[in-house]
């Protein structure tokens, strides 16, 4: 395993980013919400570590954080084994010297249908990319940010963690988990000068949800945009919440405007819980 930077002109004014010197890990930054994420963070002035499987994915990403003005690069590692996102995380500092920010974007909603007909490899592939690749991710960059005695970590949750859902028991079951992880882990970091938040976003407007729109409407025999609007109808907003939503509560977490958050669950879902 290896990174492979990419030194890239920073175009925006020394000093304009809330992120300016930081340097932020984000797992499942190949694609996504993760991409969203990990260019919002180069927005912001930060060093960017792309974490994930697909080397060209990756790629892409940095491609499009040089073209924003970023500094970016790449580390090939699946999350689920602790050998290969220990060895992400040293190869991060042994090549920028810190990791400020874990943003852990890595997960899956594959695990989908009533749970009598779930199987075992259903739940162990759940909660081993959505639950134990988040604590072996924070494993990995503590002892880090213990040393320096500061840094933030943000999880990608869901509100599917806040509530049951029809046909969705295992992938709720791993959103659940996620909260009781990065609460207890909050505490347990705290001392440290550590931060450990979550953020939930509700139905993320994209390819995902428009997949997830088109198997409905043919499943139910009604138009795309009956169940788009049928989704939409269940937030007070009436809208669909964008990766950009996203992106601006945990740059909000990550910044010196989230000092003192620490162990909170932001849910951002245009309404849906209420």
């Amino acid at each position: 395993m290896s990174v492979m930077s990419r030194e890239m002109e920073f175009e925006l004014r020394a000093g304009a980013g809330r992120l300016d010197g930081q340097v932020a890990m984000v797992t499942g930054g190949t694609r996504g919400v993760g991409a969203e994420l990990a260019l919002a963070l180069a927005q912001e002035g930060a060093t960017v570590v792309v974490v994930g499987r697909d080397i060209d994915a990756g790629e892409r990403v940095v491609d499009k954080i040089r073209a924003a003005g970023g500094l970016a690069s790449v580390a090939v590692a699946d999350v689920t084994r602790e050998d290969a996102i220990d060895a992400a995380a040293h190869a991060v500092l042994d090549e920028y010297g810190r990791i400020d920010t874990l943003i852990c974007a890595a997960g899956t909603s594959a695990a989908k249908g009533p749970l009598w007909l779930a199987e075992e490899r259903d739940f162990r592939a759940c909660f081993d990319l959505n639950v134990l690749g988040t604590l072996l991710a924070m494993k990995a960059v503590m002892p880090a940010m213990i040393e320096r005695q500061q840094g933030c970590i943000v999880a990608i949750g869901g509100t599917y963690g806040h509530k049951g859902v029809q046909n969705f028991s295992v992938y709720a079951a791993s959103k659940w988990a996620l909260r009781g992880l990065i609460k207890s882990a909050a505490l347990d970091a705290g001392a440290f000068g550590i931060r450990v938040n979550l953020v939930s976003p509700g139905g993320i407007e994209g390819e995902r949800l428009s997949e997830m729109f088109r198997r409905t409407a043919q499943r139910e025999g009604i138009s795309y945009d009956a169940v788009h609007a049928r989704f939409i109808a269940q937030t007070a907003m009436g809208r669909l919440v964008s990766p950009s939503d996203i992106a601006g509560a945990v740059l909000y977490l990550a910044s010196e405007t989230g000092r003192m958050m620490t162990g909170q669950d932001i849910v951002v879902d245009a309404g849906m819980l209420v």
